[in-house]
Parts: structure tokens; sequence; C-alpha cells
């Protein structure tokens, strides 16, 4: 038996039916299980593309994308979009005027490191990548400091709309007083969220490592300021 197949098999065939309608031919069948896994065949008007690989992930009840297969990067970009678009990862556009905004933070080797890249629709205008010497709250605190960066990056640029997407709970609920904070980093967060009224921030949770590319940029820029 399959683990998880039947999770797989309802969440591919919406994933079918959207990369279907961007001008795809996207199919599976049974030989396409794995366990946690389903391979989905990749097909445009002209020639095979490949296979993308879907995973679940059930601790968390989620799904992440696989493209390395996938050669032609056009086909890639639209993929990532459609994986957005059934996720619900939609990201504005570049006419609209407001700056998306992906944060991380990342712990390792006992050095902590934050992560963050602003984007214009999908114009990359700002990234912040670096280490904290406080490495009390590990990631969290990576993934705080990010924010405060970002923060006081729209206010020297007269930025007044950003959506922040985060992993970590206490961004947001440290900023709307869900959560009190307690630490002096959180402290200081909590301080300079409040002093950006002028800003208008819309909070939206994305999971690390669900296969959002610009999410995963956050990522790698966070880990690579834990490595300096």
């Amino acid at each position: 038996m399959t683990l998880y197949k039947k999770e797989l098999e309802q969440f591919g065939t919406k994933f079918v039916e959207i990369l279907n309608n961007n001008d795809f031919v996207a199919s599976f069948d049974d030989s396409n299980f794995r366990d946690y896994l389903l391979q989905i065949s990749i097909k445009n008007k002209l020639v095979k593309l490949g296979k993308i690989c879907v995973y679940y992930k059930p601790s968390k009840k989620s799904y992440s994308l696989v493209t390395t297969n996938i050669k032609d990067k056009y086909a890639v970009d639209t993929i990532n979009k459609c994986w957005d678009k059934i996720n619900g990862f939609q990201t504005f556009s570049e006419t609209s005027g407001i700056c998306e905004v992906f944060v991380d933070g990342s712990y390792i080797n006992g050095k902590t490191g934050y992560g963050a890249v602003i984007f214009l629709g999908d114009k990359k205008v700002k990234e912040f990548s670096g280490k904290l010497d406080d490495t009390s709250t590990r990631q969290f605190g990576g993934e705080l400091y990010s924010v405060i960066l970002v923060l006081k990056w729209c206010k020297l640029n007269n930025i007044n709309k950003i959506r922040i997407n985060y992993d970590y709970l206490g961004i947001e609920y440290f900023a709307t007083g869900k959560w009190q904070p307690k630490n002096s980093l959180a402290q200081e967060y909590k301080t300079i969220v409040d002093s950006c009224k002028n800003i208008n921030v819309i909070w939206r949770k994305i999971d690390s490592h669900t296969g959002n590319k610009k999410n995963d940029l956050a990522d790698k820029l966070a880990k690579a300021g834990a490595n300096l």
C-alpha cells in the first residue's frame, strides 16, 4: 500500500487542472505514486518537458514541489506560479505598487542568521543577509531581525504598503499584540513595528520548504548569514 496516496491524488488532480489551464499537458497515473511522493509528467505544445515531484509532509499536512528535472526556465517559472496559485501564495503585481517581502531566520552550528528579500512584482529590489551576535533566540530571532531591517528600509524609501510573508508566528503575533514580547529582541521588534504606523503591513504565513521560490530565497539568505 502506497502511503498517503489518497492525499497526493486529490492534491495532484487539482494541481494538474491548474497546469493544464496554463498551456501545459500534465498527467499522472497509478505508476507515478511512491510513499509520500507523486510524479507528474509535463509537456508543452511542442515537446515533453519531464517530470515534477510533489511531496507530502503528514506532520504539517503540507506539500512541497521539486522541479529540478525541468530544464526550460520559462516552463519552471510558469509551473512555480501555478504552484503558488494552488497554495494561495500569489504575489502582488508590479503595477499594484505593493512590495512583497519574504523573511526568514536560520540557526546553524550555534550561529543565528537572518535573511529578507523584497520584490515589486517579480522584480527583486532589495535583499538582506547577515549574522546576529545574540544567538539566544536562535532562528526566531533571525526572522524578527529581518523584519526590523525591512521596516527601517521602508521608512527610508517612503514605502507605505507591504506584505510580509513569514514562517514564525511571532512575526505577526508580537506586532498585533496577540503575544507579549518577553526578551529584548522581541521588545525591540514590537517598538519598531509600533513606530511604523504609516506603513500598511499585510501579514501572511507561509510555511518554509513548501516550494515557494521567493520564500526559499529568504531561507537561503538566512542560511548564508548563519554561515558567515
